[in-house]
């Protein structure tokens, strides 16, 4: 597929190029997902974050979505950041460390408390009942 077919969908340039590129890499065997599951999360964050438009965000992501990674907490959101600042009634800025030093306390749970304020969020606005 052309990266132009996904834009006309919606997608930027950036994002369709990306989808295309990591769609390649799978079908050309490059990108071996059943490896990646069993995997450290060391060397799945650093082969995700190796492709193009892939950073650590995604990389989180993926591992915690697409990979049943349960432990993380992709802490480059800012939504999440501020979700759970919000939360725990934290003070001053939520860089990454903090947001790791934070969620730690969950261990080995954080990506469900990065799900439960996403839900919360969405309940909120209205979207899930």
């Amino acid at each position: 597929m052309d990266p132009a077919e996904l834009k006309r969908l919606g997608f930027s340039m950036a994002k369709a190029r990306t989808v295309v590129t990591c769609a390649r890499e799978i079908l050309d065997g490059d990108l071996d997902l059943p490896r990646l599951e069993g995997a450290e999360d060391a060397e799945v964050l650093e082969r995700l974050t190796s492709l193009h438009g892939i950073g650590r965000w995604t990389a989180q992501y993926v591992m915690l979505r697409g990979l049943g990674r349960l432990h993380i907490f992709p802490g480059d959101d800012v939504g999440a950041r501020n979700k759970l600042k919000a939360f725990l009634g934290l003070e001053g800025q939520l860089d990454y460390e903090r947001v790791e030093g934070v969620v730690s306390r969950w261990a080995p749970y954080g990506g469900l408390v990065y799900f439960h304020l996403l839900l919360d969020s969405l309940t909120r606005a209205g979207l899930v009942a």
